[in-house]
């Protein structure tokens, strides 16, 4: 096994990632807890300097994780008739709109220890937080590099000029069922 991840979702962790060992191009794996076949499997695409991913999710679905501006921070992922946003900001947060709304955001932990990367997602409760993960995942990938074989990770976050500002006032919304 490769790199690992454990992520919390509204402050529960309930997902655990990790990487194929020995593979040309990243191949990461996403599951439940306490269950064995993956949700979601991501593979890295070869693309010069930008991040091209393919989603597989358990149900043989394919879909395209690209960039629209690398030196903006914004990345898309058509899913069916929804397209999904993706816009880094400065330090190590991300914002996640599903046709043009927001529906989520990410946190990473500045530093970690001995456990590989840490994240938070606030994402509103009726949204697919698999594909979320798997967003949080590719952009850890891609901008990584292996460092959770380290014993302490430190993590500075972006820096430069994002594309959208971080809304500091969005609130997940919760649906009723």
């Amino acid at each position: 096994m490769g790199d690992k991840y454990q992520i919390s979702v509204n402050g529960q962790k309930s997902y655990f990632a990790s990487t194929k060992l020995f593979s040309w191009l990243p191949e990461i794996n996403l599951f439940k807890n306490q269950e064995n076949r993956a949700i979601y499997t991501i593979n890295k695409q070869f693309a010069w300097f930008k991040t091209s991913y393919n989603l597989s999710r358990y149900d043989n679905n394919l879909f395209k994780f690209r960039t629209k501006s690398i030196w903006r921070l914004h990345y898309y992922c058509q899913v069916g008739q929804d397209l999904y946003d993706i816009y880094g900001h400065l330090g190590r947060k991300y914002s996640i709109y599903k046709n043009d709304i927001q529906i989520a955001w990410w946190d990473k932990e500045w530093i970690s220890l001995l456990n590989g990367d840490n994240y938070s997602i606030i994402a509103d409760n009726d949204c697919d937080v698999e594909l979320l993960i798997s967003f949080c995942l590719i952009i850890d990938n891609s901008t990584d590099h292996n460092n959770n074989t380290n014993t302490i990770t430190f993590d500075l976050g972006n820096i430069g000029s994002p594309e959208k500002k971080f809304d500091n006032t969005w609130q997940p919304k919760a649906v009723e069922y």
